[in-house]
């Protein structure tokens, strides 16, 4: 009996012994689950952290660009002023600035896919920062080398400006390779909604530096903050390593780059020669020629800068021909609002401004109001479809046009005009490219974004040649002083360049909707397209 107590005692001992292992054993798996849990919330976390970090250095970047893009704006007339036998080319001042973007921009966007857009993106900044440096001397710089000002060394640093264009490809592309996919257009209208904010920094402050100084030295005060911000995305931005194979397609976009430089030096030159005149002739015809080699060279060419079997997806399609549109439509008023506030009374103007800093307020509600309809913009794209958001912000452009023909006689009028335009141009901006990313692949992404930058700074170069052709129809001679005559533009020619303007958006708008992207237009992402699983 009491052998038998004994035993039992031993397999109770035993079995304590063993649901006490089996009770730690549990405690230590659960401890290694919240370990890793908490492991996995750090790193979520640390994530979080970096994508807030790379939106911050490329949102300020596209904030800084514009800033320096657009205070130059209402400065126009104060640049003329320092090249009084060269206003002819000042329109050129915008516009070589985009030409140059159109050339580059596909190229940088491909450098980009084949060695890293981190890579290339600081070798662009790096680049855009001398040219800062240059504009800021340009005047210094040609009284040097010619003894007095000359325009032509202000356009060599502007076109050298314009290589940094190809910035936002990689932007773009950037997001589109570290954030998730749900938060991409969102990301994108933030980036988006940051070229608003410098536009109205760039109204506001520009005009104010280029009224007590001089317009060169805004390129001085841009100068250390670029220079902060590149050296933020050297250490900030990661190097993705998502790279693609490819070849340059620098036949392409030389050629395309001859063809648009034909077009706006005969629009620049054909009141001057004469528009039947031989030379005019020749450079449309030039112009013509070089657009139908660049399409066969794409046609044929492996590694295209426009590819041709994108352009074959609807989604694409229509979000680079209505970015051609935005472009030019957007240019069209940055050029000819300036000069329309600066027109004399006397002279038959509304305002007669003198004073740049007086100029940008004026232009001021139109970045203002793209300050809280560019996050709109991403926001609706995720409710509504980018399409949806791009056709509504054409219309909205359209609007624009037509109030700015009707509107426009004192400040009140003038405000509501250009809020209506900005608010337009804004979910423009923002949709297209969400309607790019939305219907290619990661691997085409590169090209695609470059495609539709480029149609973009195609229109918009085109936009300045295109107004100042329409209000030198309409050129009156003012006299300022005993002897001094100067060539001023009559309202009605301001009303003539939005009535095209407006003629531009309607087609803007049509091929919004008739070219909106169809379900099976819509990208199904690859598993190799996806950001990595714990991006956050």
């Amino acid at each position: 009996m009491a052998a038998v107590l004994g035993r039992r005692k031993r397999l109770v001992a035993i079995d304590l012994i063993t649901n006490e292992r089996h009770r730690i054993k549990d405690k230590s798996f659960i401890g290694a689950f919240v370990s890793m849990t908490d492991i996995m919330e750090s790193t979520s976390e640390v994530k979080k952290s970096a994508n807030t970090a790379i939106l911050l250095v490329l949102a300020s970047m596209a904030m800084i660009v514009m800033f320096t893009e657009i205070f130059l704006v209402p400065a126009l007339p104060t640049i003329a002023q320092d090249f009084p036998t060269q206003t002819e080319w000042l329109a050129w001042v915008l516009s070589i600035y985009l030409l140059v973007g159109a050339v580059a921009t596909p190229l940088v966007g491909k450098l980009g896919d084949i060695y890293g857009k981190k890579k290339m993106l600081t070798v662009v900044m790096s680049i855009y920062l001398v040219a800062l440096l240059g504009s800021g001397f340009s005047i210094d710089i040609s009284n040097a080398l010619f003894g007095e000002a000359n325009i032509f060394v202000l356009l060599f640093f502007r076109g050298m400006q314009g290589i940094g264009m190809g910035m936002f490809t990689l932007a773009f592309g950037i997001v589109r390779d570290t954030f998730p996919r749900e938060k991409i257009p969102v990301a994108i209208g933030m980036i988006s909604a940051m070229f608003s904010v410098g536009v109205a920094i760039g109204l506001v402050v520009g005009g104010y530096i280029t009224s007590v100084a001089r317009w060169t030295d805004a390129f001085h005060v841009v100068l250390p903050f670029f220079f902060v911000l590149t050296v933020a995305a050297v250490y900030l931005v990661p190097d993705t390593r998502i790279v693609h194979g490819g070849k340059l397609d620098i036949p392409g976009a030389l050629t395309l780059g001859v063809g648009i430089m034909a077009l706006l030096l005969a629009l620049t030159q054909g009141e001057e020669w004469g528009w039947g005149d031989a030379a005019t002739l020749a450079l449309f015809a030039t112009f013509a020629l070089a657009i139908v080699i660049f399409v066969v060279i794409e046609l044929r060419t492996r590694d295209p800068i426009i590819r041709p079997s994108l352009l074959a997806n609807r989604g694409v399609l229509g979000g680079n021909v209505v970015a051609l549109f935005v472009g030019l439509c957007m240019f069209m008023v940055y050029q000819t609002l300036p000069f329309f506030l600066r027109t004399p009374v006397a002279a038959g103007g509304y305002f007669g401004l003198t004073d740049t800093f007086i100029i940008g307020l004026y232009m001021l509600p139109s970045a203002i109001i793209q300050l809280f309809f560019g996050p709109l913009g991403g926001s609706m794209s995720k409710k509504y479809s980018p399409s949806t958001v791009l056709a509504l912000g054409m219309a909205i452009v359209t609007a624009g046009f037509v109030s700015l023909v009707f509107l426009n006689s004192d400040f009140w009028q003038l405000t509501v005009s250009l809020l209506i335009f900005g608010a337009g141009t804004s979910l423009c901006m923002v949709s297209m490219i969400n309607v790019v990313v939305e219907s290619c692949p990661q691997s085409e992404f590169g090209v695609a974004s470059g495609m539709n930058t480029l149609f973009r700074i195609v229109g918009g170069s085109i936009g300045p040649v295109l107004a100042a052709v329409i209000l030198a129809s309409s050129a009156v001679s003012f006299p300022v002083a005993p002897g001094v005559v100067i060539d001023l533009y009559a309202v009605e020619g301001y009303i003539n360049a939005w009535w095209v303007g407006f003629a531009f958006a309607v087609i803007g708008l049509v091929a919004a909707v008739a070219l909106r992207p169809r379900p099976q237009d819509r990208c199904e992402l690859r598993e190799e397209d996806l950001p990595p699983a714990d991006a956050e």
